[in-house]
C-alpha cells in the first residue's frame, strides 16, 4: 500500500440530490473536502480534493446525514508516493445515512512486454 499524498473526486449526481455537505472517511476520521466546487442537487457536478500525506487504510465517501443521494458516476484521481498518478471511475450508486462507498483502489500493477 503506497502513501496517499492527495486525492481529487468528481461526482455526478443523478435524479436525487442532497443538500450536503459532502464528507469522506479516511482512517475513521470524517472530513469535508477542500476546494469544493459545484453542487449535489439533481443533475449537478461536485468536485473537491484533500491533501492526505498518509497511508489510506480506509477511504470512503460518506452518505448524506438525511435522505438519499443518487450518484450517476464518480471519478477519483489519486496521487501516491512512489507511483504515477492514476484515476478510477465508479458507476452508479445510491447512498443514505447508513452507507458509504469504498474509494480506495490500489495503483495499477506495472505492465510491460517481455
Amino acid at each position: 500500500m503506497p502513501k496517499l499524498n492527495r486525492f481529487n473526486i468528481r461526482i455526478e449526481t443523478g435524479d436525487t440530490g442532497t443538500p450536503g455537505p459532502v464528507l469522506f472517511n479516511i482512517n475513521n476520521h470524517v472530513l469535508p473536502f477542500e476546494n469544493a466546487e459545484g453542487g449535489t442537487a439533481p443533475g449537478e457536478v461536485f468536485s473537491g480534493g484533500f491533501e492526505i500525506n498518509s497511508f489510506a487504510h480506509t477511504l470512503a465517501l460518506v452518505g448524506p446525514k438525511e435522505g438519499a443521494w443518487q450518484i450517476r458516476a464518480m471519478t477519483v484521481d489519486f496521487v501516491c508516493e512512489s507511483a504515477p498518478p492514476y484515476s478510477v471511475r465508479f458507476g452508479a450508486v445510491n447512498l443514505d445515512e447508513t452507507t458509504e462507498v469504498n474509494l480506495w483502489q490500489d495503483p495499477p500493477i506495472p505492465a510491460f512486454d517481455v
